[in-house]
């Protein structure tokens, strides 16, 4: 007698933010139809933006209550922004409060070409292990959470907020998480009653 699934488990996780250590995770159960034989996927995207709305509503910016806003100088000294992707997910991973998002994301379509000029004088150059912060060949994945103990998308984050990994060495982070099975993930359908 083959399985039928009785219920659909949605849920959505985000980290409390870089300095505060835990995760807020919302879920919801939606019971299914004993006659349909599969759900409208347009309808499980519908849920879970739903409950991703509610989960921004819950902890809000992660960032908001770990640091003060930065001005726009030291903004653009500290991620040196290039790329409007980079923004969207520095602000997810709590890096950058709604305000400083909104400061960089303005200058990067105002002047996609000129960085701002500091009145500080620039930095020496670092001593450490050189590293690609341009669009120099990026290292491999296995290399990296090697060399910078990286277990999570967000210990990834603050190692490119540390410029110490280049925007496509992240991304290549970002995809290999994506597609890691999250060990909390513990929902399989097919086991009921």
């Amino acid at each position: 007698m083959p399985l039928k699934r009785r219920e659909i488990e949605l849920s959505v996780e985000r980290p409390l933010g870089p300095y505060t250590d835990g995760t807020v995770r919302l879920s919801a159960r939606f019971e299914v139809d004993p006659d349909e034989v599969s759900v409208d996927p347009e309808d499980l995207s519908a849920a879970l933006g739903h409950l991703r709305e509610e989960l921004a509503e819950l902890i809000g910016s992660p960032a908001a209550a770990t640091h003060e806003d930065r001005d726009l100088v030291e903004l653009v000294e500290t991620y040196r922004p290039r790329q409007p992707e980079l923004l969207e997910l520095l602000r997810e991973e709590g890096e950058l409060s709604q305000r400083e998002y909104e400061l960089l994301r303005t200058h990067l379509v105002a002047e996609p070409a000129k960085p701002v000029t500091a009145t500080r004088s620039p930095p020496a150059p670092a001593v450490g292990p050189s590293t690609p912060v341009g669009p120099a060949t990026p290292r491999p994945v296995p290399d990296l959470l090697r060399e910078y103990h990286i277990e999570s998308l967000r210990q990834a984050g603050a190692v490119r907020a540390r410029r110490q990994i280049s925007f496509e060495e992240y991304m290549s982070l970002k995809r290999h998480f994506e597609t890691t099975p999250a060990p909390s993930a513990s929902s399989n359908p097919s086991t009921g009653a």
